[in-house]
């Protein structure tokens, strides 16, 4: 987490006045006079159930086996930080920091009565050098440790053959990596400076292997995490007005962008965190929002639940306690436990298709009414959405230069795929502009056709007629000029029958609604025209 600007959203007041929706129960909270980060989980041996929180001054241990009334046991000590983050292996969690002072590591086994730790600051090539760090996951037998001070940032491998003292074996420093993945012995790396993850073998610890870089949408990436069947890649980007980015990467020579996923309820503000379980993805976000979507369809992400934290950030959250309740970190020093209602959302996706011609069609919204759903549809007609809640809908499909089509009583069902292929007709307004005296064609008019969602200029042929092919039904205001007339301009609704007729009266007259390509020439040094935004003059009263 590197965005620290702690802005307030007017727009936020009105989401925490519905911050909890229907399938995501808080059921216990704690607060903390510092800031949280990271959060994770640990299950003991007779069944007990414990958070580990990267609190602002160090680890805190909290048992949550009643979720409703959470016991803060311990606080591991360490360096003040914002960033601290933890993982754990076996009994043994590990604890790193921007802050400097190596890595905690934290024998659990005796919880909830004790705990003992050290520092572990490297072995062998880097003995003594490790010292602070971003994100830290173990993967199998390893512990991977991002974004530390050794060489660029990038992963510093240790061996956990022995979880107490782990054995530095091996470094991937090609980029800096923010956060990462393994699976398989291959690392995904989210390298946020560069604007991409990496994909690396890491088969070889000693001497890992790049074996590919691909973009994120956002260029910032800060998170990697797969889907339950291993094909998808998903990412966040940490940048405002980013989506999650989804990849199938079952062919690392050819990884390909199928999906993006914005937040429904605030999609300006960015996914921090993704985390998959039972193919639903937890989405802990900046607003301070808790999200769980559906991702059975990885393609088409759909949120199911959503609860509002309050404060700045939803820093984390971990779904894998065995009571199946969710732990989440907010960055404004709140901890909380939650019920999560796993649940199916409605697919709704299909095809859309040129009437006329049978060609697919790209960039129709497909809007599920009364709903916040919508997409547009690929370079192949395909769209893909749904909404969380089953029922009897009206589905929307409308493109400039076609006729906006509403398909009524459409149902979505939990769980069910409902495939609805459309076909549109297209549209297109005709016109003619004339000789206001003559009522002869003007060739070579400029016309342009202005409206609240539509600015089209075009030229009039030789009869001075135009055909607008991106224009979608609605009322314009219609512009017509040409050097030797004035311009003309009349109010048309288009979608009836006609033809728009736009006459314009000879004269010299130019307003500059259009370029005649007038050009300055002389041998001046000043007073020279130009074509620019005038700067405005502000008038004052006696006031002020």
């Amino acid at each position: 987490m590197k965005k620290i600007v702690f802005t307030l959203l007017l727009a936020l007041v009105a989401f925490i006045a519905d911050a909890q929706i229907q399938n995501l129960q808080k059921l216990g909270q704690l607060s903390f006079p510092t800031t949280c980060a990271g959060v994770w989980h640990y299950t003991d041996g007779a069944g007990n159930e414990y958070a580990l929180i990267g609190n602002g001054d160090g680890t805190v241990i909290v048992d949550v086996t009643v979720p409703t009334n959470p016991v803060v046991l311990f606080t591991v000590p360490g360096a003040t930080s914002l960033w601290r983050e933890i993982k754990v292996y076996g009994q043994y969690a590990y604890s790193g920091t921007e802050g400097g002072g190596g890595i905690t590591i934290i024998d659990l086994s005796n919880l909830p009565a004790s705990y003992t730790s050290k520092i572990y600051d490297g072995d062998g090539a880097i003995a003594g050098q490790l010292s602070s760090s971003h994100t830290v996951q173990v993967f199998g037998e390893y512990l991977y440790i991002f974004g530390s001070n050794i060489g660029v940032g990038g992963a510093v491998i240790c061996d956990l053959a022995d979880p107490w003292n782990p054995t530095y074996v091996g470094l991937y420093d090609d980029n800096y990596i923010h956060d990462g993945y393994v699976l398989n012995d291959t690392l995904y790396g989210a390298e946020i400076y560069a604007g991409q993850f990496s994909v690396v073998d890491v088969t070889d610890k000693s001497n890992p292997v790049l074996f590919a870089t691909q973009p994120t949408p956002g260029a910032f990436n800060h998170n990697t995490w797969f889907s339950d069947n291993l094909q998808y890649l998903y990412t966040t980007d940490e940048l405002p007005n980013t989506p999650v980015g989804v990849f199938d990467v079952s062919d690392i020579t050819n990884i390909e962008l199928v999906a993006t996923y914005y937040n429904d309820s605030l999609p300006s503000e960015e996914v921090h965190n993704v985390r998959v379980f039972n193919d639903y993805v937890l989405a802990p976000s900046y607003g301070s929002q808790l999200v769980i979507i559906d991702g059975a369809r990885p393609e088409n992400l759909i949120e199911i639940a959503r609860y509002g934290t309050g404060g700045y950030l939803c820093w984390d959250a971990s779904p894998y306690l065995p009571s199946g309740n969710i732990i989440a970190s907010d960055m404004d020093g709140e901890f909380y436990v939650f019920a999560p209602y796993y649940v199916r959302a409605c697919y709704l996706e299909g095809n859309v298709t040129d009437l006329n011609t049978g060609l697919a069609i790209d960039g129709v919204q497909a809007k599920i009414l009364a709903t916040t759903a919508q997409t547009s549809s690929k370079l192949n007609g395909d769209y893909k959405t749904g909404y969380p809640t089953p029922g009897t809908f009206d589905v929307e499909f409308s493109k400039n230069g076609y006729i906006t089509k509403v398909i009524n009583g459409v149902v979505l069902s939990t769980g069910i795929l409902t495939t609805l292929d459309v076909q549109l007709e297209s549209f297109s307004a005709i016109g003619q502009v004339i000789n206001a005296v003559t009522s002869l064609p003007v060739p070579f008019a400029k016309v342009r056709a202005l409206s609240a969602s539509n600015d089209i200029t075009i030229t009039a042929d030789a009869s001075g007629e135009f055909t607008l092919n991106t224009i979608s039904p609605g009322t314009y205001e219609f512009t017509a000029a040409l050097w030797g007339y004035r311009s003309g301009c009349i109010t048309a609704t288009i979608g009836t029958p006609g033809t728009v007729i736009i006459p314009i009266t000879p004269g010299i007259y130019d307003d500059f609604t259009f370029d005649f390509g007038w050009t300055v020439s002389g041998n001046a040094t000043g007073g020279i025209w130009e074509w620019g935004e005038p700067v405005g003059n502000r008038i004052y009263n006696n006031t002020g």
